[in-house]
């Protein structure tokens, strides 16, 4: 067998060559048959189109002239029609990375009123829309690399105004250029910038529930009301049990949490007994109705950090922190919130304390507050843009 295939093996290959060839052959004339084969089918089972439709004739029709496609890139007035210039071969547009200084995409940066954030395809990083900088800002003054801030002014601080792009934040204060520029504020020190609470908004108001705390009944067999006794079922230990209680008389615990009741008194409409209850070493007036949850009266506000999109809770008459001791701490307590409409009183604190209002969150930025982190009392400085930059350094 060795021998036959040694002594005829090129004719075995050439064999099986013209056996390939024939194959190949015999599947070029299907594929050729098949496709005479629906030509005619289209034919003769042509459909009729559309008693509306009208035919378009690409090549002449003006709409789809190339001149007409990209006349806005045109630079020539007046052109021929038979003339196509366009600036196709321009160099295209390119910026600077804020963080990694990697010349990337102009459009990388969103349009100006984007609401989302852009990326940089070199290192990652959120990149915002770029900033609107009205005509009359500059008034006129120089500006060679269009960062919306005047040379002069760069200059005047010590800026490198070559490479210096709106997003910068030289001092590290949570600011950008030209937020200190338009504040008139120092962008080379971090303690000269304007003041953080002006960058915070309210994101939501709730009332926090008294988990496990509930009022079961009241009995009124007594006829001073200081001999009426409370019961409530609370939580302790993690198991349920009962606490009985009288006015200014004893106290009860709830998840470690300390109560005495205040008062008692019967609602006018139902003729339900209200026990008014507070925590103990404070002043206040938590109602409890019979078989009903228990709400914390102060309300829980739960603010935004426009500047580093991040949020943080407090509640009414609790005092918070923003800033750090580089950039400046400022104090300050919430005084009210009003659930309806979102409206949130803090005051500062300090020798002269002033009065903010702080407004609803913009809807682009409250739409977007699932997705960003909700910082817990007491949790370190975080930021988005630098791990140093001030957020909230401590509430209480």
């Amino acid at each position: 067998m060795k021998k036959f295939l040694y002594a005829h093996y090129e004719k075995i290959i050439l064999a099986i060559l013209l056996i390939v060839f024939t194959a190949l052959l015999y599947y070029q004339l299907v594929f050729i048959q098949r496709a005479q084969n629906q030509e005619v089918s289209i034919k003769v089972n042509r459909v009729e189109p559309p008693s509306d439709y009208e035919s378009i004739d690409f090549s002449t029709g003006p709409k789809y002239k190339m001149e007409t496609i990209f006349s806005d890139w045109n630079t020539i007035a007046d052109v021929e029609d038979t003339v196509n210039k366009t600036q196709m071969m321009a160099p295209y547009p390119m910026a600077e990375c804020v963080y990694c200084h990697a010349l990337i995409p102009a459009d990388s940066y969103p349009a100006i009123g984007e609401t989302k954030n852009g990326k940089c395809p070199a290192c990652g990083k959120a990149l915002a829309p770029r900033i609107k900088v009205e005509e009359d800002e500059l008034a006129g003054k120089a500006d060679l690399n269009g960062n919306g801030v005047p040379d002069d002014w760069e200059k005047e601080h010590n800026i490198s105004s070559e490479y210096m792009q709106p997003e910068s934040d030289e001092d590290s204060d949570g600011f950008t250029l030209v937020q200190e520029y338009k504040a008139k504020t120092d962008p080379t020190d971090p303690l000269s910038h304007p003041k953080y609470i002006t960058q915070v908004f309210v994101d939501a108001i709730s009332q926090q529930r008294f988990t496990g705390l509930e009022l079961v009944s009241v009995d009124r067999s007594k006829s001073d009301k200081k001999d009426w006794q409370a019961t409530f079922n609370v939580v302790r230990n993690n198991r349920k049990r009962s606490e009985f209680v009288r006015i200014d008389v004893g106290t009860f615990k709830n998840n470690n949490v300390d109560f005495s009741v205040v008062d008692i008194e019967i609602d006018d409409k139902t003729q339900d007994p209200i026990v008014y209850i507070q925590r103990v070493g404070k002043v206040e007036r938590i109602a409890c109705r019979p078989k009903q949850p228990v709400y914390d009266p102060a309300p829980r506000v739960r603010f935004l950090n426009a500047l580093f999109d991040r949020t943080f809770i407090s509640s009414v008459g609790a005092n918070f922190t923003l800033g750090t001791e580089k950039t400046g701490e400022e104090r300050y307590k919430v005084v009210s919130a009003d659930p309806s409409t979102k409206e949130v009183v803090v005051e500062s604190i300090g020798d002269n304390p002033e009065t903010f209002k702080l407004q609803p969150a913009p809807k682009e930025k409250a739409s977007a507050s699932d997705t960003r982190r909700t910082l817990p009392p007491g949790a370190p400085p975080t930021s988005t843009r630098r791990d140093d930059s001030p957020f909230l350094q401590r509430q209480r």
